[in-house]
């Protein structure tokens, strides 16, 4: 029987950083009209970096590809504004919008290929 974690790769760990992002964008957005709230975004590739499961490219030689600085364990970030409010406010609900679609649409794709990867080994294993 074939590993389940190498069928399924790095995408159960993809969906549960966009689950993540969608509810820190959700926070956000709870808190648009909160005096001196700073909206923050979860970093993708450094939790994917951090946890191994971010595919890695071979290269011939050490200065082709720069090598990632130092990860830290929190990969929560601070959003800049593109327009700072007065109160101290950063989120943009226009921006939190987008980013909560975009977030969105990244954890039902990861889902996705989750659910082929596992179709695939069903039909292998019934041999269809």
């Amino acid at each position: 029987m074939p590993n389940l974690d190498r069928v399924l790769g790095a995408f159960p760990t993809a969906a549960a950083v966009q689950a993540r992002r969608l509810e820190v964008i959700a926070g956000n957005i709870a808190n648009a009209t909160t005096p001196n709230y700073r909206a923050r975004d979860v970093d993708f590739r450094k939790v994917m970096a951090e946890t191994g499961d971010q595919p890695r490219l071979s290269v011939t030689h050490l200065k082709h590809i720069e090598t990632p600085e130092q990860l830290t364990k929190d990969a929560l970030l601070f959003r800049i504004p593109l327009a700072p409010s007065r109160d101290g406010n950063t989120v943009e609900t226009h921006v939190e919008e987008a980013a909560y679609g975009d977030a969105a649409g990244r954890y039902l794709a990861a889902l996705r290929f989750a659910e082929g990867a596992l179709s695939g080994m069903r039909k292998a294993y019934r041999g269809d």
